[in-house]
């Protein structure tokens, strides 16, 4: 253990320390508030479609938030997207805390304000990330920053739950909340001031639709964005939905918090491991292993969903998706590399790319689930959605693994190419 964490360590830069530390806190305080945010809303209303709508506003602004942070990165520093997104979220819980249940009776204008501060943050952090790290060490990078969003996650949501259930019962009302909601504000404050600590350039461009359309010719990639796609139609709904119906199906905070402390704990096993296992030849069988297991946990939502069952679905469900999302994150990163390289098209716009793609996906997954909703409310309807797309995974894996072999010849032809182009000025020179 202790030779394998000296070896990491000159495997990654400091700065890359640094900005793993930052997401530790940022983790820490999304852990602490985010996914309550959806039971403050639900609390309100008692309605899934007030949830739903908080979550689709989010994500068709986070996109958005991704080309103004690269206009900014240009203007600026990479850094300052990252700083503007940490005090974004800071606000946002400034709000929730001084407008409570009026501000939360408008769940889109609180899904613009998450949207806009996630995808200032998340641009610069994706682009810093790479920017830090080699495609060689960029597995033990993507492993570490899960094993530091799981530690965060087994200490998060169980002090949010016991505070929240703790001071509801004392006080009345949602006054837990306030006191979670004033913790994070802190975490995020605390990760401002490190943000101090790493020092970057300017972009050379922002973003230009032009070369998107450009990087979309070459088909690997085109493939690849498309699965991201398949992956986020899963993602939208599930990162709210699993923590609502437990929520629903136990009626405490607490035991939600306990939930997700199990799932966390499994996560940075998962991550530390697959974090380890996904160099380069063995990244396509890991991912499709991790996707066939998210496929099995799927399965958990064929039989009636109760707390016993979302326990169970909870567990397969850690166990398993790092080893589907680090193998897929260190692809694209690796795809990203090659096409800035060879076809001089610059990293973050294949990121806004990948963002515009996967959050497409999201969109679609919760306007599925709102389509679903008009029909009624029945938790077995609901379920039946959440196994289709608990599915599609799979997709994506047989879209990244068809890629793969694309990559390799359009690199194969390329190198092809420039020593055909370097030979014949060789001999052309008198």
């Amino acid at each position: 253990m202790f030779n394998w964490t000296r070896k990491l360590t000159f495997q990654l830069q400091p700065a890359a320390w640094w900005l793993l530390a930052i997401g530790g806190l940022f983790g820490l305080a999304v852990g602490l508030s985010n996914t309550f945010v959806n039971i403050f809303i639900w609390k309100i209303d008692r309605n899934y479609t007030s949830t739903a709508w908080y979550n689709l506003w989010m994500y068709v602004c986070i996109p958005i938030a991704f080309v103004a942070a690269s206009w900014l990165a240009k203007k600026f520093r990479v850094v300052i997207p990252l700083r503007i997104g940490i005090a974004g979220h800071a606000l946002f819980y400034c709000l929730v805390l001084f407008w409570g249940q009026q501000l939360a009776r408008y769940p889109i204008v609180l899904g613009i304000g998450m949207g806009l501060a996630a995808g200032f943050y998340w641009f610069s952090f994706n682009v810093l990330s790479i920017h830090f790290t080699s495609d060689a060490h960029r597995s033990n990078f993507m492993g570490m920053n899960g094993v530091f969003a799981a530690i965060a996650g087994m200490i998060a949501p169980p002090v949010a739950g016991f505070l929240i259930s703790r001071e509801d019962l004392l006080w009345g009302g949602l006054t837990g909340f306030h006191l979670v909601f004033g913790l994070s504000i802190a975490l995020f404050a605390a990760g401002t001031v490190i943000s101090w600590k790493i020092n970057t350039e300017c972009l050379e461009n922002s973003f230009m639709f032009n070369q998107a359309l450009q990087s979309l010719k070459i088909r690997s990639w085109r493939m690849k964005v498309f699965g991201c796609l398949f992956y986020g139609m899963r993602e939208g709904l599930f990162l709210f939905l699993i923590g609502l119906l437990f929520f629903i199906a136990t009626g405490s905070e607490f035991t939600l918090g306990e939930f997700l402390f199990l799932q966390s704990g499994l996560a940075f096993v998962a991550n530390f491991v697959s974090g380890k296992l996904a160099q380069k030849r063995r990244r396509i069988l890991l991912m499709g292993s991790g996707a066939l297991g998210m496929f099995a946990a799927a399965t958990i939502f064929l039989l009636p969903v109760n707390a016993m069952h979302l326990w169970i679905y909870g567990a397969l469900l850690s166990a398993t998706l790092p080893f589907f999302l680090v193998p897929m994150q260190s692809l694209i990163y690796a795809e990203m590399d090659e096409m800035e390289e060879k076809e001089k098209l610059f990293r973050h716009q294949h990121i806004i790319t990948r963002e515009i793609f996967e959050n497409t996906g999201r969109v679609l997954g919760i306007v599925s689930f709102l389509l679903l909703l008009i029909g009624g409310h029945q938790v077995h309807r609901i379920a039946m959605l959440a196994f289709g797309l608990g599915c599609v995974q799979l997709g994506t894996w047989i879209l990244f693994k068809w890629s793969e072999p694309l990559r390799v010849k359009h690199v194969s032809d390329h190198k092809l190419a420039s020593i055909r182009g370097f030979t014949k000025s060789k001999y052309r020179q008198p």
